[in-house]
């Protein structure tokens, strides 16, 4: 299992460019064999165009192996249902997947 920190893409995500910019950055380093988790510790914010630009892709390369860590932030929580409400794809059944974590961790 691999984690991703974001922070180390800044702490405000904020446009499609940029989280394609960042998925860029990680690819060569995964292995889409390997399990991966995203760790939103320590952003500020992220918008809802940053996170699908960079989960579009991500789910692409790990044929949907991908998890999102719980997290109490307010821009991710808020995100998160627009995604998984407007998709219909692997990036929607993982956010799914963390949506149904983090109700159950409160």
């Amino acid at each position: 299992m691999q984690t991703i920190q974001l922070k180390k893409f800044g702490t405000v995500l904020i446009s499609r460019p940029a989280g394609l910019e960042a998925f860029n950055a990680i690819r060569p380093g995964l292995s889409p064999d390997t399990p991966v988790h995203i760790d939103f510790d320590d952003v500020l914010t992220v918008t809802p165009s940053w996170l699908d630009e960079f989960l579009t892709q991500l789910a692409e390369f790990m044929g949907g192996k991908v998890e999102l860590l719980p997290t109490k932030n307010a821009s991710v929580l808020a995100a998160l249902p627009v995604l998984g409400q407007a998709r219909k794809d692997a990036v929607a059944d993982i956010v799914q997947r963390a949506l149904a974590r983090m109700s159950d961790a409160s």
